[in-house]
Formats: structure tokens, C-alpha cells, sequence
């Protein structure tokens, strides 16, 4: 599986999460002071702040979920079957909404319940997209269980942007997210099985899977951080890890 995967594309997106991780670890490396920021521009010596890390995140986001195909050619991955083109489109989709939630926390200050209820937009376009265009049928990704997690993620997204489902709604839209985030992540087979009696999936059909279900762990996480209070920063680079992690795992396995 791992080679449908455009090399920049996937570099591109550890080296923006990681770099989110360090700072969140140490806000120490955050230049916030202008005057500071512009005479490190001018020396050379200028360090990206959280804000620099969710602008690439949805340039590489918005590129590799919105222009799939020719993200991929000009990658030199001409081979474009549905199973590469899926794979990319996710990766751009969890980066996307990830990054949407971190720019309208850190830019726009808006509150972690509509940064997270407008980020789970893209997961909502994402699965709709993938059930309309027939990619499910190319796949055999059963149509199922795609259209009840668009459904739930729907209805987490309104109530959010709305905060209008109580003070555990955060809660209980980040145990959803990592359930079926550990599920899909580490048991892909009964995954498969449990959403649409699939018994016979091919390996690439189990590394999207479980790519996908990291992804939602990072989502949860973020989610469940926020919740309990931590630091926007802190927050954002901490939740990207269980995502980073299944990057580094895919390259050895």
C-alpha cells in the first residue's frame, strides 16, 4: 500500500505535525512578539510559530483533498486508480480538518466547540464525496458504514458550531471518534467485518482503513484535550501524535 503514497505528500504532512508537536512541547520557540519575528526574518534565523504550521497544514491539506489527481502527477505517481487517489484524499482530508480547527483557534479565535464543529465539515464532505462518486463501489468499501459515521459526524458538526448539546458533547463526540478511530486503527479486520461483512479485504484496503481510524484518534484526542483544558498549542501538537505514530509504524510493516 505504502507505494500509492506520494513521498512529498507524505513527508510533507510528518514534517508540519511534527513540527507542531516540538513547539506545542516547547512554546518556548514561539516568536509572538512582531518586532522580534521581523528581525529574525531579516537575520535569517526566523522560527515558524503554531499559526505558520496550520497555514501549511491547509495548503497541503486543501491540495491533496482537493486536487488529488494532480498532486499526484506531478508527483511522478501517474498511476491514478481509485485506491491511490482515495488514499491521498484522506490524508488531505485529516490534515485539512485538523488544520481548519488549529487556524480558527489560533487566527481567528473561536472557541474549541466551533474550530471542531466546522473542521468536522471536511470529514462530512470527505465520506459524502467518497459514497457519490462511486469510489466505495471501486473499492469494495461497503456503503454502510461510510454513510453512518457521515451521518453522526453531521450532527456532532451542527451541535457543535451551534454549541447547543450540553457541556459533555465535546465528551462524547471524542469517545466516538476514538473508539471507532481504535477500532478501524488497530483491529481494521473486525472493522471491516463489523461495517460490512467484508472478511476477504486486500491489504490496501486494510491500510486505508487503518490510516482513516488514526486519523480520528488525532481527532479525539485533540477533542479531548481541549475539553479538559489544555493550552490551544499544547493541545493541537499532542493530538496529532497517534497520526504521526502510524506513519512511522507504516515503515517498517
Amino acid at each position: 500500500m505504502r507505494c500509492y503514497l506520494p513521498n512529498l505528500l507524505v513527508q510533507t504532512a510528518v514534517f508540519s505535525s511534527a513540527v507542531a508537536s516540538a513547539m506545542a512541547a516547547n512554546p518556548f520557540l514561539t516568536q509572538s512578539n512582531p518586532l522580534t519575528r521581523q528581525a529574525l526574518e531579516l537575520r535569517g534565523g526566523w522560527t515558524p510559530d503554531a499559526k505558520d504550521v496550520a497555514k501549511l497544514g491547509l495548503t497541503v491539506g486543501a491540495a491533496t483533498a482537493l486536487s488529488t489527481k494532480t498532486v499526484l502527477e506531478k508527483t511522478g505517481n501517474g498511476n491514478l486508480d481509485p485506491m491511490s487517489v482515495l488514499t491521498v484524499r484522506r490524508i488531505g482530508g485529516s490534515i485539512l480538518n485538523y488544520s481548519v480547527a488549529a487556524y480558527l483557534m489560533l487566527s481567528q479565535n473561536a472557541s474549541a466547540s466551533t474550530a471542531v464543529g466546522v473542521g468536522s465539515i471536511i470529514t462530512i464532505i470527505e465520506l459524502a464525496k467518497t459514497l457519490f462518486d462511486g469510489t466505495h463501489k471501486d473499492l469494495g468499501i461497503p456503503a454502510e458504514g461510510q454513510a453512518m459515521v457521515l451521518f453522526i459526524t453531521a450532527i456532532f458538526s451542527h451541535l457543535l458550531i451551534n454549541d447547543s448539546g450540553g457541556g459533555n458533547l465535546m465528551k462524547i463526540n471524542s469517545g466516538w471518534c476514538i473508539a471507532n478511530g481504535v477500532l478501524m486503527g488497530v483491529f481494521t479486520k473486525l472493522a471491516l467485518k463489523l461495517y460490512g461483512d467484508k472478511v476477504d479485504a486486500s491489504p490496501d484496503l486494510e491500510y486505508i482503513v487503518s490510516l482513516w481510524g488514526f486519523s480520528l484518534v488525532s481527532w479525539g484526542t485533540l477533542m479531548a484535550l481541549l475539553d479538559n483544558g489544555m493550552a490551544t498549542e499544547k493541545a493541537l501538537g499532542l493530538g496529532a501524535l497517534p497520526f504521526l505514530l502510524r506513519f512511522a509504524v507504516s515503515k517498517f510493516i
